[in-house]
């Protein structure tokens, strides 16, 4: 339910990057939008600076299953943690991934970020042009 309220539209969202930037907060990124037929997958993550996508935390990958109204983390990057993607088999580090969701989307919602059509904060983002590596 908390991930509706964050993301009303996220069913019918194109697979684009959003960021929601109330004032003075941290920007929040919703993006990897991935649509399947009874699941969205989407990464969630702050964006602490544009510069370099190494200064992502936390940094979700969210399943969100429709016919059921629930979620899961898929993996992801909690503060102070290590990466970690949740295996199937193991209760305990999946309870504590999608624990930390439920707390920071209640969070993320107290705080006034939204991934609404109609809420001036959010905004879909130009893909970013390719670098050329050396």
């Amino acid at each position: 339910m908390l991930v509706r309220l964050l993301a009303p539209d996220l069913k019918s969202l194109p697979e684009k990057r959003y960021v929601s930037r109330p004032d003075g907060l941290l920007p929040l990124e919703l993006s990897a939008i991935e649509h399947n037929r009874y699941t969205t997958t989407f990464k969630l993550t702050y964006l602490f600076s544009t510069a370099s996508r190494h200064d992502r935390e936390p940094d979700l990958v969210v399943r969100l299953y429709h016919d059921a109204r629930t979620c899961e983390v898929m993996s992801g990057l909690i503060p102070s943690m290590r990466t970690e993607s949740r295996r199937t088999r193991d209760l305990d580090n999946g309870y504590r991934l999608n624990r930390f969701l439920h707390k920071w989307v209640s969070y993320c919602l107290r705080q006034g970020h939204s991934f609404d059509a109609n809420n001036p904060a959010s905004s879909p983002v130009k893909p970013e042009p390719a670098t050329a590596q050396v």
